[in-house]
This record gives C-alpha cells, sequence and structure tokens, in this order.
C-alpha cells in the first residue's frame, strides 16, 4: 500500500510540476484544523466572555449606586410688570404678563449631584441572572451542533477522497502488468508469432488505464483542495491521506434535539420570570445636593441637600402579563411539536443508516471472491498471452473486468464509510 502511494505521489509531482513535499496525514488533523480555524466558532468563544461581561453588567444595572450630575436653567420673565417691560420675579402684579409664578417661580437656577441606590431587587437581579446563564448554555449548545456539523462535513470529504486513493491501487497493478507484457508482446509481433493488432489493443488499453489514472488524480487534487478549504488550511504541500478508522459510535446518553428542547424551554421560562418581575415593587433611596434656586439672588443661600425614598408599584396594565403567559404558550407548543418531530426523524435516518450499512457489508463481502478468483485468473493467463495460448483480447477483457471489480468494491467501501459517519451524525 506504501509503494502505490507513493507511486501516485510521484505521478501526482510530475504532472502539476510542484517541488512540495509529501505530507501523511490523517483524518484528526483536518478535523482539530476545521475546529480551531472555523469563523463560526471563534465567534462563539468570544460570546462565552460577553456572557460573563453580561453578568458584570446586570450587576452593576441594579445593585451599584447611579450617580450623575444635572444643571437646569429656567428663564421665565413677566411683561409691563409695575411699568417695567421685562421683569424677573416671584411676586409680579396682577396686570403682568407671563407664565403663572406658582409654577415657574419666576425662573429656575440648578447644578445638582445625584444619587440613586437601588434596594430589595434581590429578586430581579436573580431572573435576570438566570436568563443570561440560559442564553449562555443555548450559545454552548450551538457550538456543539456546529462542531458536529462541521466534523460530519470533513469526514464526508474525506471519505470521497481517499476514494479516488484508493482507486489508484488496482489501476496501478494493471498498468503494471500491461507494461510488463508490451515488450514482450512487441518482440512476438516482430517474429510473426503474434499479429500487429494485438500490439495495438495492448497499446490502447495501457492508454486508456493511464489516462483514467491521470483523472484521478486530478479528482483526488480537486478533493484534497476542498478538503483544506473545509478545514482552513493554507498548508500547499501535497498531502497523502491515511485510511480513515470510522466506527459506529455508541449511543448518547441525552440526544441533543431533547437538550435543545430543554434549553429553548428554559429560555422561555426565564423570558417569563424576567417579564414578570417588572410587577414586583420596586424601591430605591435618592439623595442629590448642589444649588436648586428659583431666584437668581438667592443662590448662594440655596445650597443644600435632599434624601428620599421612591416606591413603584405596579397596578393595571391592560392584563399584559397573561398575554405575554399565552405567547409562549403558543410557542413551547411549538417546540414541543418540533421534538416530536425530531425524535421521529432520527429514527427513521437511523433505521435507514442502519440497513444501508448493512447492505455494503454484504456488498463488499460478495466482491472479495469474484476479486480473488479474477486476480487469480490473470496470474494464469498473464504469462499465457505471450505463447498465444491466451489471445490478447482475452487477457485485456481479464483486465477491464478485475478493474470493475476493485473499482465497485471501492465504491462499496466508500459508501459503507459515509453511511457509518451519517449513522454517527444522527445518533448523537
Amino acid at each position: 500500500m506504501i509503494r502505490v502511494k507513493f507511486s501516485f505521489l510521484i505521478l501526482a509531482l510530475i504532472s502539476t510540476s510542484l517541488a512540495t513535499v509529501a505530507q501523511e496525514k490523517q483524518l484528526d488533523f483536518f478535523i482539530s484544523e476545521g475546529l480551531k480555524n472555523n469563523p463560526s466558532l471563534l465567534e462563539i468563544n468570544n460570546l462565552h466572555q460577553y456572557f460573563q461581561i453580561q453578568n458584570e453588567f446586570i450587576t452593576a444595572q441594579n445593585k451599584k449606586p447611579q450617580v450623575s450630575f444635572t444643571a437646569d436653567y429656567l428663564f421665565a420673565p413677566f411683561f409691563f410688570d409695575n411699568g417695567r417691560l421685562v421683569s424677573i420675579t416671584q411676586n409680579p402684579s396682577p396686570k403682568a404678563f407671563g407664565y403663572d409664578a406658582g409654577l415657574t417661580n419666576g425662573g429656575l437656577y440648578a447644578a445638582q449631584v445625584n444619587l440613586a441606590i437601588p434596594i430589595f431587587n434581590t429578586a430581579i437581579v436573580k431572573r435576570l441572572y438566570e436568563q443570561n446563564r440560559v442564553q449562555a448554555d443555548i450559545s454552548a449548545f450551538s457550538r456543539k451542533q456546529i462542531e458536529h456539523d462541521i466534523s460530519k462535513t470533513i469526514i464526508d470529504q474525506y471519505i470521497i477522497t481517499y476514494q479516488f486513493l484508493q482507486q489508484t491501487s488496482y489501476l496501478q497493478k494493471i498498468i503494471a502488468q500491461l507494461e510488463s507484457r508490451k515488450p514482450l508482446v512487441a518482440a512476438l509481433v516482430k517474429q510473426g508469432l503474434l499479429q500487429q493488432n494485438d500490439f495495438l489493443l495492448l497499446d490502447i488499453q495501457l492508454t486508456t488505464n493511464s489516462n483514467d489514472l491521470k483523472q484521478l488524480q486530478f479528482a483526488y487534487n480537486n478533493g484534497i483542495a476542498l478538503l483544506k478549504n473545509l478545514s482552513l488550511v493554507s498548508d500547499t504541500a501535497t498531502f497523502i491521506l491515511e485510511k480513515p478508522a470510522i466506527e459506529i459510535q455508541p449511543d448518547a446518553t441525552e440526544y441533543n434535539y431533547v437538550q435543545k428542547f430543554k434549553l429553548d424551554s428554559l429560555n422561555l421560562v426565564a423570558q417569563q420570570n424576567v417579564f414578570n418581575t417588572k410587577y414586583q415593587p420596586q424601591v430605591s433611596l435618592l439623595g442629590s445636593t448642589g444649588i436648586n434656586a428659583a431666584d437668581i439672588r438667592n443662590v448662594p443661600h440655596n445650597v443644600g441637600l435632599a434624601a428620599g425614598v421612591h416606591l413603584s408599584i405596579p397596578i393595571s396594565d391592560g392584563r399584559q402579563r397573561k398575554l405575554y403567559e399565552r405567547q409562549n404558550k403558543v410557542l413551547l407548543t411549538n417546540q414541543q411539536a418540533y421534538l416530536n418531530s425530531a425524535g421521529l426523524l432520527r429514527q427513521n435516518n437511523l433505521r435507514n443508516a442502519t440497513q444501508q450499512i448493512e447492505q455494503w457489508k454484504q456488498t463488499i463481502a460478495m466482491a472479495i471472491e469474484p476479486i480473488q478468483k479474477q486476480e487469480l485468473l490473470l496470474d494464469i493467463i498473464k504469462d499465457k498471452v505471450i505463447k498465444g495460448q491466451v489471445t490478447v483480447m482475452d487477457y485485456i477483457n481479464a483486465l477491464q473486468e478485475y478493474a470493475v471489480l476493485q473499482k465497485n468494491k471501492a465504491i462499496a467501501e466508500t459508501n459503507l464509510l459515509l453511511y457509518i459517519n451519517q449513522y454517527n451524525y444522527y445518533n448523537w
């Protein structure tokens, strides 16, 4: 097998004129690179940090004192007050024009530092933490799903690409036999023991097989390029794929679609709990210090401070709470429908994959004996053809039949691995 791989590599290097060094790569290499370099997974890694910061944000918003600075200036003059065109006063004459002095006090001059401290809101903060944790869990679950999808795609492409490398093995055996017989047949033609058309048939078959090998090389190179793209590998070296070892994985303790349903349900509950916190009494301690004056002449004496308590108790909002609960029940019903359909689809997909696995195993088993007999036949007639005991056409037909048997076996082995990978994908 190593010799076959090496011969195929030499052909690839010559045909593509590349001076690169071949590297043998296993399936795990491409999966590891794909998971490491995928931008969606990198984004989710950053989101993990985002949710940690969100917890700090919740604490800062609901537990920490909120300090602000405000400044206000209100100009509310009176016109035609006691013979004056414009005046600023808290006691205008009854005939003056302007806003009611009881409302404006003649103006406002304020510069204050304000403090607000929310208290008795532990239950509210707890619900916000819970919602953030559930969303972080959903993000982590989506990471697992993306990793699972990436692995499935890379494994499929690896299997398909390896098939092209696998097919070169038997094709090079055929080419080697044809090349070893070609000079002998040419000599017999010169001696008149074989006809010229026998040599041409042999030469045509050799050219056909060489072209087939070239096409396999093209397909293999394209497969490697696609595999590098899926794994985001920038290495330009020639890769020689090792045989993939893919086994049926044991059943999971809890399937992903069940986990998704649980997380989505928990998210609805968390949203409902956060929404319900708006109906809890909210209490804040308030305080301010600075300047707060209505008459600019008294500003130096209007420096002080104030403190108080703010209480807010919702009474009625048009039954929004009930409406929100009804909305969530609709969404939960949809999720239950998804859970039921996902479970059914999983069973059907696993059943189909299991049937295909058994069928392709039987196909491979049935292909072994005909291939062995065909190899024995080729060993018997390869020398007889140069003795004139077997025609060149019969020899070529035997080689073609051998090629078909080997190709069908390679396809069957590829399909077996693909369905094992599909089984593992759904059995998760």
